[in-house]
């Protein structure tokens, strides 16, 4: 054995190094309370609103979510949930946040709307 371990080669001749392409399976949020209740919503765009009005990309039917309540962005495959100032909050496993990076099984609460966060 050589005595520089620069010297130590694991490979020899002409080796084709394996490339196997990671599937991204789409993460999702799975409501679990609240109007529309089962449903699963896919995270398909990099910004999502959450609200109550038309322009929402998911609705909540609720009096106390705002018409723009929450925004759900996508950075790489890190999702993060902000607070649009709303007057009764979002809640991430029970404490009310401005904003938070999910992380699988997390629930967010927006007023009566009850979702768990779901990494594919």
């Amino acid at each position: 054995m050589p005595s520089d371990p620069s010297q130590i080669t694991t490979l020899r001749g002409d080796v084709r190094i394996a490339s196997v392409p990671h599937r991204l399976r789409p993460h999702f949020l799975e409501q679990i309370e609240g109007e529309g209740t089962p449903a699963r919503i896919e995270l398909a765009k990099d910004e999502l609103v959450v609200g109550r009005g038309s322009e929402a990309d998911i609705r909540v039917s609720s009096d106390k979510v705002s018409r723009k309540h929450a925004l759900i962005r996508r950075r790489n495959q890190e999702y993060s949930v902000y607070d649009l100032d709303s007057l009764h909050g979002v809640f991430l496993n029970g404490i009310r946040v401005h904003s938070a990076v999910l992380r699988d099984a997390d629930v967010v609460q927006i007023a009566d709307a009850v979702f768990i966060y779901r990494e594919g």
